[in-house]
């Protein structure tokens, strides 16, 4: 895989450029936001390790960038910063996983494989339900061809549901394919984003109840709703 690393401490973006390289990677690295940015915006990269704290451009801000440009590489947020509020924000800009440091290198090659199979448990460019529509390949969302504004995790829930339109999914399931290894993510935040998902639902015309609750076993999208 094509990784960049977007850290400015050389004695962790040295170790992991070589650890990287030993697993075959194809590895490029930046020492900047601004350069991380640009990086990846003129090349595809399967991977972006992108650090928090990085001069010129932070790397919430790189993330946010890359995600409203429609970069669809999968982000892992490093960072000493480990408390919920800083977790819940990567995740909401749009990365695929955090990992606080200091952590171990082996640690680090499980999250790339973990998020890798998930990225492909949806392979579809498009996915079509009862008016809802996902364009993978642009990252848009609608419903009878009205744009559908959502957060990006919003964006990965309704996918997941397009992509398993017979399935129910309970807190548990979307906690592991959203935020697989961030057991301090609880499933208090699967309420508030279903519940901000069906409201943007909602306002486009859909019915309230197009994402049903089946009680005691958790959500699925409702056929002839």
């Amino acid at each position: 895989m094509n990784i960049l690393i977007v850290e400015d401490d050389a004695r962790i973006a040295h170790p992991l450029q070589l650890h990287l390289r030993h697993e075959h990677h194809q590895v490029e690295v930046a020492h900047d936001g601004s350069t991380g940015l640009n990086m990846a915006l003129e090349k595809q990269f399967d991977f972006i390790l992108l650090d928090i704290m990085l001069p010129e451009m932070d790397g919430l801000t790189v993330a946010h960038k890359l995600r409203n440009a429609g970069c669809n590489s999968a982000i892992i947020m490093l960072t000493a910063r480990d408390t919920i509020a800083d977790k819940i924000a990567g995740l909401e800009l749009g990365a695929d996983d955090y990992l606080a440091k200091p952590f171990e290198l082996s640690e680090l090659s499980a999250r790339i494989k973990a998020v890798s199979r998930r990225g492909r448990e949806i392979e579809r460019p498009l996915l079509v339900f009862e008016g809802l529509e996902v364009n993978q390949n642009a990252c848009i969302a609608s419903y009878r061809g009205t744009a559908i504004k959502l957060t990006p995790t919003e964006y990965r829930l309704l996918t997941h549901f397009l992509a398993n339109p017979a399935k129910i999914y309970d807190k548990q399931d979307l906690l592991e394919l959203l935020w697989r290894h961030n057991t301090s993510i609880n499933d208090d935040i699967i309420k508030t984003h279903m519940k901000g998902l069906r409201n943007k639902l909602k306002a486009v015309g859909a019915p309230k109840d197009i994402i049903e609750t089946v009680y005691g076993m958790g959500y699925r999208l409702k056929h002839n709703a």
